[in-house]
């Protein structure tokens, strides 16, 4: 009986160290030197560590953003492997995605840069990753839930523009050609391997405000005048009499004083003020105060040249080891075994 408790507790003992040794390894991971980067220091998760945009309003995921944004991407998944997206023939091997914090911690600290730009290097020491980036203003009444669904619809949407010979041999293709970009998106959004997914989202302002402050010149009330003189007899004679709805080529002393006169006191009139005052409000209110910058990171990364975005055939019918279909949310993904969705 002795013998067992002794066992037992090396086996306990060993598994305590195994696993110490194994979050030490992971703290000790330095991402300055990654093994997959060119360069070093390139890393997103040492190259935007500690920096933010001065344009930074807000940033970060809350647990229903989460859920929200991979269930829109599960969803969408679900549908092509039931062949309903048009044009697309159903897939036999697509897997259910999961929420990974590593990739969602490298989205953050790149989508606080507010940059309209992929980073440099992003892989993990598990996999490679693919990003995908979507920017758009956010308008007046526009809800959280309508900006995840409008990112993550804008990068299923490729499916349009994807030739359906590339679902069996991917082809890179010229972003700058038409639709170019949008067909990696989907096709890195719907790669049938890619199981891992991790994003963030930044509140960016439009423009940065100036830090300089300008000072008017000073004018002394005589050369106020002069000026004022100066230019009313210029504008009088070059400007107003050209711009004005009746043409005219009078040149009288009197109708100059005239137009002039008029010109003058519809400026200084409350009519006039309003109108000026509406347009200023009406352009301020066109122009977006406010830039939502959703990035999402994919592992495995696919988008692999010469290789099929996923398998054609029967829903469910050669998913990969280690999963099974029987989610009753997203029937046709293969779900990993023991997924706590998963419904006996």
């Amino acid at each position: 009986m002795s013998t067992f408790y002794t066992l037992v507790y090396s086996v306990f003992i060993f598994s305590v160290v195994f696993c110490e040794s194994n979050i030490s390894a992971v703290n000790l991971l330095d991402y300055c030197s990654h093994p997959d980067c060119s360069l070093k220091n390139q890393h997103t998760l040492c190259a935007a560590a500690n920096k933010q945009s001065s344009r930074l309003y807000a940033s970060g995921m809350t647990t229903w953003m989460r859920y929200q944004i991979l269930l829109l991407h599960n969803r969408h998944r679900d549908n092509i492997a039931m062949g309903l997206e048009a044009g697309q023939p159903p897939a036999s091997n697509m897997r259910k995605m999961y929420w990974d914090y590593e990739l969602e911690e490298s989205a953050e600290l790149w989508a606080r840069q507010c940059q309209k730009r992929h980073d440099e290097c992003r892989n993990t020491i598990r996999f490679n990753v693919l990003q995908n980036m979507d920017v758009r203003p956010i308008v007046t009444r526009m809800t959280e839930a309508q900006l995840l669904a409008d990112a993550v619809g804008a990068w299923f949407s490729g499916a349009r523009v994807l030739p359906a010979e590339h679902i069996w041999s991917f082809q890179l293709s010229n972003c700058s050609a038409p639709g170019g970009c949008n067909a990696h998106w989907y096709s890195a959004a719907a790669w049938s391997s890619t199981w891992r997914l991790g994003c963030s989202q930044a509140l960016c302002t439009a423009r940065k405000p100036s830090c300089v402050h300008y000072r008017k010149r000073r004018r002394t009330a005589q050369n106020t005048t002069t000026v004022a003189n100066k230019n009313v007899s210029q504008t009088t004679k070059e400007n107003v009499l050209r711009r004005t709805r009746y043409m005219t080529t009078a040149t009288s002393p009197r109708f100059e004083d005239f137009a002039t006169t008029v010109m003058r006191r519809s400026k200084e009139s409350p009519l006039h003020r309003g109108i000026l005052e509406n347009e200023g409000k009406e352009k301020q209110r066109q122009e977006p105060q406010m830039i939502a910058f959703t990035i999402c990171n994919y592992g495995p990364a696919g988008n692999i040249d010469g290789f099929p975005i996923y398998e054609a055939g029967e829903t469910c019918s050669n998913c990969p080891l280690g999963t099974r279909c029987g989610d009753q949310t997203h029937r046709a993904l293969c779900a990993v075994i023991g997924d706590p969705d998963l419904r006996e």
